[in-house]
């Protein structure tokens, strides 16, 4: 259960009731605000606490303590609105008014007090412990080159062949018009940025470039920083040079001349790895500027998210599917350094059953089971699940939705088996019924729900059958 989504739902109706003249009336103003402000202080903390189990940090006594304020909050107010209009009813008996506000009164005071200690520990926390950059050192975990080991790569050979073929380089006779923006999507951990490795270190069937440059997106999409980029490695300067480079003032107009300037006529293969800005205008631009470079540029791009594929390729993107379960065995066999007996690999093709397809997940178990030959660690390993091994995953993915999101997310999963199938319509039910989706001032609850659904399928979290929704994969709740 998301933290974050049920403390926003709590100051929404905390500002729902102080913009109440009715709540006015009863002097409870004062201490809504109080408790409006304290939530408020205490919201920029979740996040960064609700990921802090990933860096082997519990914060889930302090977790649950806000969760609590926050419900208290939430059904205080709901209260106090249903009181405010019951006594509105009873106008003529006064004393049945006045028992109706002295027990409204205790139960706010209550709330307050719950809400006011829950701040309380948030800042002894904050005290005690130095403020972490979690999200930054996700993304330094994340950074990746195009240098890599594909002798361990297993179940991509076909993938790799089907993104050169795309690429008009294999085809000398062709002259390209246009410039081919090609982007990979798929699943988190399935191995875009592997396969993207694969067609940038194939220099035999790429023969025809006269330049090979990768550059790291991540979740903030910076022009200066993707130009800069280029040029130093189209100068051939190293990692530091580019950083310093980065750290000079320079006019992107001066960088895009430079770009032209050094690209004019040369063929280039460009790789922007791990992109997630999903503003249409920010990716219309970036389009805009690699058309600018020239036309002799192909272009591969790494994403989670199908909408932005969709929004930057000029071809049709390719998606990623998981691997096998035969192929995921395979993985951990190769990663672990011994021979396995017939006990162990049946117990082991189990845990491969278990890794939907994602090669990371399989080499992360491969790590776990490497350390014994004890079956029955194998057999607890694959009971346990993956808990403890596809966090850094998706945990990019998990922190870029909307806190709503996290709740409706958090909710499929826990009830709906992987694999099995729902009816559309019936989701969105459950969402709305169970309050997980409230309406806005702009759009209505179904309308978010569609939001929602079209969100978790552009990520490959549910994917459409034939009849409503199916599950792709049942994803670890953060919670």
């Amino acid at each position: 259960m998301s933290t974050q989504a049920v403390v926003q739902r709590a100051c929404a109706k905390l500002r729902s009731a102080i913009g109440d003249e009715a709540v006015a009336r009863l002097n409870f103003t004062a201490d809504l605000r109080d408790m409006l402000e304290a939530l408020d202080d205490i919201r920029p903390k979740l996040d960064k606490a609700e990921m802090r189990p990933l860096r082997g940090v519990d914060d889930s006594p302090w977790l649950q303590l806000v969760c609590c304020a926050a419900y208290k909050t939430i059904e205080t107010v709901d209260e106090l609105q249903g009181a405010r209009s019951q006594a509105a009813a009873t106008t003529t008996r006064m004393l049945p008014r006045l028992a109706m506000k002295n027990a409204m009164a205790i139960q706010l005071q209550e709330a307050k007090q719950l809400v006011m200690w829950a701040q309380e520990r948030s800042r002894v926390r904050s005290e005690s412990i130095a403020e972490n950059t979690l999200l930054q050192e996700i993304i330094e975990e994340r950074k990746t080159a195009p240098v890599f080991e594909e002798a361990m790569v297993l179940g991509r050979a076909s993938d790799k062949d089907r993104i050169i073929a795309t690429l008009p380089c294999t085809e000398p006779n062709i002259m390209q018009e246009h410039i081919r923006i090609l982007p990979i999507f798929g699943f988190p951990g399935s191995g875009k940025t592997t396969l993207a490795q694969m067609v940038v270190n194939d220099t035999h069937s790429l023969q025809g470039y006269d330049f090979r440059v990768w550059v790291h997106v991540s979740t903030q999409l910076d022009f200066h920083t993707i130009g800069k980029s280029i040029i130093c490695q189209v100068l051939g300067r190293g990692q530091e040079e580019i950083n310093q480079s980065s750290s000079n003032v320079e006019g992107m107009e001066i960088i895009m001349k430079r770009l032209h300037k050094l690209l004019n006529g040369q063929k280039v293969l460009l790789v922007l790895d791990d992109l997630w800005e999903e503003d249409p205008i920010q990716l219309q631009l970036l389009k805009s500027m690699l058309t600018f470079l020239g036309d002799k540029m192909d272009v591969i791009v790494t994403t989670c998210n199908q909408a932005i594929a969709r929004k930057i390729c000029t071809v049709e993107p390719y998606r990623l599917n998981p691997l096998s379960d035969e192929t995921c065995w395979e993985i951990i066999k190769k990663s672990i350094r011994f021979e396995v007996g017939e006990e162990l690999e049946k117990i082991g093709r189990k845990i491969a059953s278990k890794c939907w397809g994602v090669p990371s997940i399989a080499r992360e178990y491969a790590g776990t089971l490497d350390s014994s030959r004890d079956a029955m660690k194998w057999d607890e390993t694959m009971r346990r699940g993956i808990v403890s091994y596809v966090l850094s995953t998706f945990t990019l993915s998990y922190m870029r939705m909307p806190p709503d999101l996290r709740l409706c997310f958090a909710y499929y999963c826990q009830i709906f088996p992987s694999g099995d199938s729902i009816v559309k319509d019936d989701l969105v039910h459950h969402w709305i019924a169970l309050h997980l989706i409230e309406p806005s001032e702009i759009l209505s609850a179904e309308q978010i729900a569609e939001e929602h659904i079209t969100w978790l399928q552009n990520m490959s979290f549910l994917q459409t059958a034939e009849l409503g929704l199916q599950h792709f994969l049942n994803l670890l709740v953060i919670s």
